[in-house]
């Protein structure tokens, strides 16, 4: 589980959540969630170049044509990290290599910053998804 500040850790689990609850209105019924009560955490995929070993917080599959969804969710305080353009790129790389579509939730509020981070790390920001607040 991640060791967050408890107003932090509360929007990061309904941020997840509510991510969740849109890959299932999409008929995504296979869900593996990190740190979300009821789900099975996803798997810990090995990052190509990198040679590492990093868990995603989503791992969704669909039996459609979209096939499967590697999901991370940032809240605000997550878009400040150094880091966090990077672990996109890391993601984003695995999920070529996988056949597999990577998606990043963020609050609408978040959207711009996100935008201008993707860039940043010279990456279409085609794979953000904003998520409504609902909790």
């Amino acid at each position: 589980m991640h060791t967050l500040p408890n107003a932090v850790q509360h929007e990061r689990e309904a941020l997840l959540s509510d991510a969740v609850g849109i890959l299932k209105t999409h008929g995504y019924k296979s869900v593996a969630a990190q740190d979300l009560a009821g789900y099975q955490e996803p798997d810990e995929l090995l990052i190509p170049v990198l040679n590492v070993h990093m868990r995603p917080d989503i791992f969704a599959s669909s039996e459609m044509e979209d096939g499967m969804i590697l999901g991370v969710v940032e809240v605000s305080t997550d878009l400040g990290e150094e880091s966090c353009g990077r672990r996109w790129q890391a993601f984003n790389a695995w999920a070529n290599d996988h056949h597999t579509r990577m998606q990043v939730y963020v609050h609408p509020e978040d959207l711009n910053r996100a935008t201008e981070i993707a860039k940043h790390w010279h990456m279409v920001p085609d794979f953000l998804v904003s998520v409504k607040r609902t909790h």
